[in-house]
């Protein structure tokens, strides 16, 4: 953490631990035992409720994926906590050499149901946390639900310009296009985990998205209502 914040810039070279402190910043490294890595995560999660939870993901596929049991997907549904998912490899929206934050892009989908309304609520946070003023932001509707995208109410925010367009065919797919279409530095969604046999059997489509981004994904659980 101290080379990083040195190289940023923030901190000298010869930074003490303590100096990490007096710059905002708490660090704590935390050892967790127990057989179940995912039990016991969701146990300090339970206990400290952060508002964000970072993970970063690999994208693994079939048997590969099946026999590491996907524990940040795990990890992510069950803590009902909102998940940025960082993909292995991919440049994220802060640059690691000088912490520069490039978050002009974002791309949210939209159905009738989950509501989106929670994930552009929280888009918008992420990017005014950032200090990001200047967003252009897409909503995206695969389906043939007309009214999907007539009744999302979009925020009149400064610096914002918002896209909506639809699209047939897979959603996941559907997504990750137009994410890749629009050089998206994030794709924001509402999530409510599997409730279904065919998302069971081939993963809901928030894990598909997760599964395939090239761009780091943020993930908002709101609650479900259906049967």
């Amino acid at each position: 953490m101290r080379e990083t914040l040195s190289q940023w810039g923030l901190l000298p070279d010869w930074a003490l631990p303590e100096d990490v402190g007096r710059l905002g910043i708490g660090v704590h490294k935390v050892l967790l035992a127990g057989n179940d890595p995912v039990s016991e995560i969701l146990k300090h999660l339970n206990v400290h409720r952060p508002d964000l939870i970072v993970i970063a993901t690999h994208h693994r596929e079939g048997i590969d994926r099946w026999l590491h049991q996907d524990m940040s997907k795990k990890i992510a549904r069950s803590s009902h906590t909102s998940c940025l998912f960082v993909p292995h490899g991919a440049d994220g929206f802060v640059n690691g050499h000088d912490a520069h934050v490039e978050l002009r892009n974002i791309v949210v989908p939209v159905a009738s149901t989950p509501d989106a309304a929670e994930a552009i609520a929280q888009s918008w946070a992420l990017a005014n946390s950032l200090e990001c003023k200047s967003v252009s932001a897409t909503l995206v509707h695969v389906g043939e639900n007309e009214n999907a995208l007539r009744n999302v109410t979009i925020p009149d925010i400064d610096g914002w310009t918002w896209e909506l367009i639809k699209e047939d065919g897979d959603p996941a797919t559907q997504i990750l296009k137009t994410a890749d279409e629009r050089g998206a530095d994030l794709i924001a969604l509402s999530t409510q985990g599997h409730h279904g046999f065919l998302d069971a059997l081939r993963g809901s489509t928030s894990d598909q998205v997760v599964q395939k981004a090239s761009c780091p994904i943020l993930a908002v659980p709101v609650e479900w209502h259906g049967e």
